[in-house]
């Protein structure tokens, strides 16, 4: 099974305006036979404004089940936050629901304490540019940005931390297609947040085979100016949904 299967692409509807329209995307993940979707706290902080939708087999279906986020400081703003991180505790009968168009990533992913040990990387989600309406129908498109593993001079100069951070250098304006070696133009990475960061295994950095990386992080913003993809390791995800498991994740079942 491929293992950019489990990426889903999370849409907000709001009332004022009445719309539907696409904001991140999130990471499919079954953890010790339990579901969830990570995703990024700035993606989830739409709450505020309307329900969260994803693709289900009843259509476009507000998310149920137990949400958790990184509380920030009041004089702190999400864009100051480096681990911005958020899940869901899927209820069953929705994670089941969803797995009519997705599946969830098992034993594909791969704890890290150091992302200095990375070394070629892809980012994978849905570009909000890729979210389009189709005779009253909403369709996204998925897409792949592959980029280096950055160094430990990168973290230091830009105030992010090795060992709970991924930082992928990746330029739009370099970028070619692996297959053939043109130069292409790849879509905004705008909406991708939430999405997977896959870590390639030793001497498959170029491979196609979707079979081979391991999810190793999850992404939460990129940096045009600098060309860096930054994203934020599991261990900070584990380390909260342990603390949801101590409160049963509220019941939800």
């Amino acid at each position: 099974m491929e293992v950019d299967n489990c990426l889903v692409p999370i849409f907000i509807e709001t009332e004022v305006p009445v719309q539907v329209k696409q904001v991140g995307t999130g990471v499919f993940l079954d953890f010790q036979c339990t579901p969830f979707l990570l995703t990024s706290a700035h993606v989830t902080d739409q709450l505020q404004y309307g329900n969260l939708l994803v693709p289900t087999i009843n259509g476009l279906s507000r998310i149920e089940g137990y949400y958790a986020h990184i509380d920030l400081p009041h004089e702190m703003t999400r864009s100051k936050d480096s681990v911005d991180m958020a899940y869901f505790r899927l209820s069953t009968d929705f994670a089941r629901s969803l797995c009519a168009n997705f599946y969830p990533l098992i034993d594909k992913a791969e704890l890290i304490t150091s992302s200095l040990d990375l070394r070629m990387l892809s980012v994978v989600g849905y570009p909000a540019s890729k979210g389009k309406r189709k005779a009253q129908k909403l369709t996204s498109q998925m897409a792949y940005y592959r980029g280096v593993a950055a160094d430990k001079e990168v973290y230091d100069k830009h105030g992010f931390y090795h060992h709970e951070n991924i930082m992928i250098h990746f330029h739009n304006k370099n970028a070619f297609d692996p297959e053939d070696g043109k130069s292409m133009n790849p879509p905004s990475p705008r909406g991708v947040s939430g999405g997977a960061i896959f870590s390639w295994p030793r001497n498959n950095e170029f491979s196609q085979d979707w079979s081979k990386p391991k999810l190793v992080g999850i992404l939460h913003s990129y940096k045009a100016k600098e060309g860096l993809f930054i994203g934020t390791t599991l261990l900070p995800y584990i380390a909260a949904i342990q603390l949801g498991s101590m409160k049963d994740f509220d019941g939800v079942i």
